[in-house]
């Protein structure tokens, strides 16, 4: 499931970046977007991806980021128009939307309980065959 939160401040998204963190999400799973104009200076130390958005027009800051411009990464979910000129628009006025997804961290948690799962049966294979001895 996608979930998606708007925030007005950055010490609302560093604060909720934390929360997540601490609910077993990685960095990485995390997408922000916001204007090209507000520096947010945090994200140079994290891993969480910043999809700016340029609402005038698109600039050449757009252009050459390394990640994908706000409009275009919007537009890989099951938005519709309206949905996404509303996130847009409120981008514009200076809020944050916050992205993230359960499905990386579900995936994680089901491999580390087959990873488990697995351990604990060599473990007791190797029991079973001491018991042979």
């Amino acid at each position: 499931m996608n979930f998606f939160e708007l925030y007005d401040s950055q010490e609302s998204v560093l604060d909720r970046i934390t929360q997540l963190k601490a609910e077993d999400y990685y960095e990485d799973d995390i997408h922000l977007l916001g204007r090209d104009d507000l520096e947010f200076d945090a994200l140079e130390y994290m891993e969480v991806h910043f999809h700016m958005h340029v609402p005038d027009e698109r600039g050449l800051k757009e252009i050459l980021s390394r990640n994908e411009p706000a409009e275009r990464y919007l537009h890989d979910f099951e938005l519709d128009e309206d949905e996404i000129e509303r996130y847009l628009f409120k981008i514009s006025q200076g809020n944050y939307l916050l992205i993230y997804s359960d499905l990386e961290k579900k995936e994680r948690e089901e491999e580390d309980e087959r990873t488990e799962s697995a351990e604990s049966a060599e473990a007791d294979f190797k029991d079973s065959t001491r018991d042979l001895e």
